[in-house]
């Protein structure tokens, strides 16, 4: 037990830490609690982070965070099965529930965005469904989460080299792939390879080498079966400089107009 919560059934796991199904001890509540070593001290900043956002539409909320001589200890709401499980079981979803998908992606990384934050780790891993909302995407895991301006004021950081790659090599962005430090962008051009996740069940480059990955993400836009709106999202975003923000209007509509497109035919 840890404050009010029982810890009961692990649930999944990282490289920074251990997830649990839990329940609060009185009300029986279920609950998410995340653990990990006392030495790693990265759940402090995450657990402010969902305290930060929890009240935003998509984001689960923080309920409590802890420690004791061992472990750091966070609490969330309890959220259902992930993105991945989802495509995992079907092989891949209907055209129509990716895209009504991919609008929420970008919607929360719009929310997030304007909170003065980026992702840097945007993966179907890190997007759960609702226990109770089954067809509502929440955005999870914010420890590779940072600022994208400087403490000081509202300037955006500088634009820099990686001394290693940061999130999941499968759906980072051709920028990261290259060195460049994380920005806005990055986030919505891994939005666009979990679409391509989401249409296909797998991406043509999962298992490959780092090289051999960027390859392929790089001849998408002149790939034949790549649909045309996928195309003219990384068209657009390839246009975007390290700090600019992005137009998230144009990167829904554009998702809009395929969901009636293909809803005609």
């Amino acid at each position: 037990m840890i404050h009010n919560y029982k810890i009961c059934e692990k649930i999944g796991s990282g490289s920074f830490g251990t997830v649990f199904k839990g329940s609060h001890m009185r009300t029986l509540a279920p609950v998410a609690i995340k653990v990990e070593n006392k030495c790693i001290k990265m759940l402090k900043n995450e657990a402010k982070i969902y305290q930060y956002l929890g009240t935003l539409d998509g984001f689960t909320e923080l309920k409590w965070f802890g420690s004791n001589e061992k472990c750091n200890y966070m609490v969330t709401e309890l959220l259902g099965h992930s993105l991945t499980d989802v495509i995992s079981h079907y092989k891949a979803i209907s055209l129509k529930n990716a895209l009504i998908l991919g609008v929420q992606i970008i919607s929360r990384l719009e929310s997030l965005h304007e909170h003065l934050l980026i992702h840097r780790d945007l993966k179907p891993d890190n997007l759960l469904f609702g226990l109770e909302e089954t067809s509502k995407l929440y955005l999870i895991d914010f420890g590779f989460c940072k600022r994208y301006t400087t403490n000081e004021g509202n300037n955006h950081i500088p634009e820099k080299q990686l001394t290693s790659i940061v999130g999941s090599p499968n759906f980072i962005s051709l920028n990261i792939h290259r060195g460049i430090e994380p920005s806005r962008r990055d986030d919505i051009e891994s939005c666009v390879y979990i679409l391509l996740y989401m249409m296909f069940g797998e991406l043509e480059w999962f298992n490959l080498s780092l090289d051999e990955v960027y390859s392929n993400k790089s001849k998408l836009t002149s790939e034949v079966d790549v649909p045309v709106f996928i195309k003219a999202m990384l068209e657009y975003i390839y246009t975007l400089q390290f700090s600019d923000k992005s137009d998230y209007a144009f990167l829904i509509s554009l998702i809009r107009n395929e969901f009636e497109r293909c809803s005609k035919s």
